[in-house]
Formats: structure tokens, sequence, C-alpha cells
């Protein structure tokens, strides 16, 4: 139905196992990103380490 909304009529129980399993994504999700969030910030210092790791030889020729 273009432009519209369907309606489904669920069962009130279902509707709750639904929500529960929904939550429980979000949830999943929510962690997942947050992990990542923590990866990027420990590669960001390696990375940041390396290049004044990397720097030190040239200072040194320089």
């Amino acid at each position: 139905m273009p432009g519209g909304t369907a309606t489904l009529e669920i069962p009130t129980c279902d509707a709750a196992k639904f929500e529960a399993a929904i939550d429980e994504y979000i949830s999943k999700i929510d962690r997942s990103l947050e992990r990542n969030k923590r990866t990027q910030t420990r590669m960001d210092k390696l990375k940041a380490e390396t290049r004044q790791i990397l720097a030190r030889p040239e200072a040194q020729m320089g």
C-alpha cells in the first residue's frame, strides 16, 4: 500500500515476546557499537605511538 501504513493485529502475549526480542537485539547492537568505539580508540592511540616512534630516527638524522 504505497504511502500508507499497514496495521497488524498481534496477540498481546506475542507482542510482548517480539518487543523483548527487539529490545535484546538493540542492546546487542549498543554493546557492539561501544566495543567498536573502544577498539577504535585503542587503534588511534597505537597509531599515534607508532608515528612518534617512526619520527625519532628522522629527528636524529635531520
